[in-house]
């Protein structure tokens, strides 16, 4: 698949909003995580798993566009994704072990699901949750409308 296609590609079929999880992570070498009294919050996106990696220019462009808008509405860090793996060059200190008990905790395939993931307190977790949700369904949106519906929706892009 050319690398120019994917968001495209994986943005085809509408987001439906995530449950927020709860997830405490005791022993983690995750600094971000234990800033946040080794708590974790979690949603998970079927069929998106590829979306924020690091290791395709695209994606990694998309997902850094994504998290500094949710960095900047909720005046916070934005969030990390199971994307973000060693594998695609970034690990934040979270093991495999770590990761295979929150993708089993909230249900979560590991060859399906994107995973987001908050280190703050619910509500700003949630907050922030929702208006990554939006930004998703607007990506969605664009590639679906013609331009001119597009703007009567949204405005200029």
């Amino acid at each position: 698949m050319p690398e120019e296609t994917i968001v495209k590609d994986l943005m085809l079929y509408p987001v439906s909003p995530s449950i927020l999880y709860f997830v405490d992570l005791p022993g983690t070498k995750c600094k971000i995580i234990q800033n946040n009294g080794n708590k974790l919050y979690c949603a998970k996106y079927p069929m998106l798993k590829g979306l924020f990696r690091k290791d395709v220019d695209e994606t990694k462009k998309y997902g850094r566009i994504i998290c500094d808008k949710v960095a900047e509405k909720l005046d916070n860090f934005g969030f990390f994704t199971s994307d973000e793996r060693p594998e695609y060059g970034i690990s934040y200190g979270i093991s495999e072990k770590e990761y295979a008990y929150m993708f089993e905790l909230i249900g979560a395939k590991e060859g399906e699901h994107l995973v987001e993931m908050f280190a703050y307190p619910e509500r700003e977790a949630l907050e922030s949750k929702i208006f990554f949700e939006k930004l998703l369904r607007k990506t969605y949106f664009s590639y679906i409308l013609d331009e001119k519906t597009f703007k009567m929706f949204f405005g200029a892009p």
